[in-house]
């Protein structure tokens, strides 16, 4: 008799749960057809009437679900929570501007306080194991796949999680190929849930592949572009769910060169540290050495995006230079370049200002681009010399004392993890005095790279640079008289990615051969953060 009770209560409960777990996904169903529209979500009319999302957040926090209808139940649960997270901060920008929008266990369901968080890595990515998942979970942003108007229900959810897995690789907006770049854009989910998609390239390339109606080259490196966490309102300016802009590609600093360009409103700040060093040097066809020159210079330099087709950037450079010669030619004669101060045998100061514009000449030619830059001295004497009058040498040399304008020409190629960049420079020193010469530089560089992962460049790099000068009319032969010169410089490179704005890069290089010109080393560290 105790058995038979003890089952129609059972029988009872199930039947209740049924009944209210049926009412859940209709009341579901009625919600998301009434308040989603086009991928999008119509917070003000739900925050100007929340009864029915109340009613559903009720049912949430003291229902229970069957095994067959939990993985259903807790997507739909996960998606009302996230847009009830919202309503109860609304108006709001976006989900980050909330402390611990997704950690903060201040959610009830069933009872037990939870996270988002929870539900999405706890009670579904670890008990399922189902990478679709992460294309019907949608966090509030624009940068998400889109939220269904439909609620999920155990009986359709394995069509259902094929239908939105198949729309969000199938648009353009959210994972391309970028053929300019040679690269594969994809959105940061395949990043930061790599281990879902099989944990390398390969499985992301066949998992995309899988739902793909045109097939990924898988020779194109991934760039992530930056997730757009911009709250996924109906209202919100630009009602498309486009997470793709013209400018997203600025954003991989690892394909990132000298010749990139930044969208608009961007800001590009790098600090690139350089320390040169001589104990010799060749001129005129004889070598001298038994003394130390030392240059340390700090480059810094902001950039900024003034276009919307990311075809015009602008931007200042600040040389600040410290420089010395020791009668010591070892390591220890480095010392008189770190002094930072003016002696008889160093110098220091901000040397010279310069301001620089970028373009993008050729639409047709996006891997083309050219910078013109003019550099002012700033500091007195720069060459050591008084009105460039070379017998009053009464300082050591800073920097070039006249004004300098730099014209580059970039160009880069990307083959897989392979990238070669070239740049083909026409730098004139312009003369400031009347016994002055003007001087023209024409550097040729080249950078190949290659990128064994997401986060790290290796590259190599070459230089050539002769010199031409144009003497001084008036001036005797020997007197004053500047002869022709060029060296060649190679190294070797490393970057390393501190997420998706930040790098750190290392360089070597060494001046194997020269004519009239020193013949040392550079040991060099650059810091490259974009601001997005």
């Amino acid at each position: 008799m105790k058995k038979l009770i003890f089952t129609l209560i059972a029988a009872c409960l199930v039947q209740f749960t049924f009944a209210q777990n049926t009412a859940f996904f209709e009341q579901c169903q009625v919600f998301f057809q009434k308040n989603v529209k086009e991928g999008r979500v119509d917070y003000a009319a739900i925050y100007a009437n929340p009864a029915e999302l109340k009613a559903l957040i009720q049912l949430i926090e003291t229902s229970t679900w069957t095994e067959n209808e939990e993985k259903a139940y807790l997507i739909n649960t996960y998606n009302l929570l996230v847009i009830s997270k919202v309503i109860a901060n609304y108006p709001l920008k976006s989900p980050m501007d909330l402390t611990d929008f997704f950690d903060k266990s201040d959610l009830k369901l069933n009872g037990e306080k939870v996270s988002l968080n929870k539900i999405e890595n706890k009670l579904l990515r670890e008990k399922y194991n189902d990478p679709r998942l992460h294309f019907v979970l949608v966090c509030g942003a624009i940068g998400c796949p889109v939220i269904s108007e439909n609620a999920y229900t155990s009986e359709k959810l394995e069509e259902q999680l094929e239908e939105q897995t198949k729309n969000a690789i199938n648009n353009p907006k959210f994972i391309w190929q970028d053929a300019g770049q040679d690269a594969t854009m994809l959105s940061e989910i395949f990043n930061w849930y790599k281990a879902d998609f099989g944990g390398n390239e390969k499985g992301i390339f066949d998992f995309i592949n899988q739902y793909s109606t045109e097939a990924f080259r898988s020779d194109f490196p991934i760039i992530y572009y930056n997730y757009n966490w911009t709250l996924n309102n109906i209202e919100t300016e630009n009602t498309s769910n486009a997470v793709r802009t013209d400018n997203d590609t600025d954003f991989n600093l690892q394909t990132f060169t000298a010749g990139s360009l930044l969208g608009k409103n961007k800001f590009d700040f790098t600090l690139f540290n350089t320390l040169y060093t001589q104990d010799h040097d060749v001129w005129q066809g004889i070598e001298y050495s038994g003394y130390r020159s030392t240059f340390v210079t700090h480059l810094f330099q902001i950039t900024y995006g003034v276009s919307k087709s990311k075809r015009i950037n602008v931007g200042l450079d600040f040389n600040l230079k410290n420089s010395g010669m020791s009668v010591d030619s070892t390591l220890s004669g480095l010392k008189t370049a770190f002094g930072y101060s003016n002696t008889d045998s160093s110098r220091f100061g901000l040397t010279s200002i310069g301001a620089r514009v970028k373009i993008q000449p050729f639409k047709a030619a996006p891997n083309f681009s050219i910078q013109s830059t003019v550099l002012i001295p700033t500091i007195k004497d720069a060459e050591g010399k008084t009105d460039g009058n070379s017998s009053a040498d009464n300082r050591f040399w800073a920097d070039w004392d006249r004004i300098t304008w730099w014209n580059q020409f970039y160009y880069s190629k990307t083959w897989g993890k392979i990238q070669l960049f070239a740049e083909i420079d026409l730098l004139f020193r312009i003369k400031k005095y009347a016994n002055q010469y003007t001087a023209l530089d024409t550097p040729l560089n080249l950078f190949l790279s290659f990128f064994p992962t997401s986060k790290i460049t290796l590259y190599a790099m070459s230089q050539h640079v002769p010199r031409f000068t144009f003497q001084p009319k008036g001036n005797p032969a020997g007197t004053d008289w500047v002869i022709p010169a060029n060296y060649t410089a190679s190294g070797l490179g490393f970057k390393y990615q501190f997420g998706k704005n930040l790098n750190l890069e290392l360089l070597y290089t060494n001046f194997w051969r020269g004519a009239n010109s020193g013949l040392g080393s550079t040991y060099n560290l650059g810091i490259k953060y974009v601001m997005n």
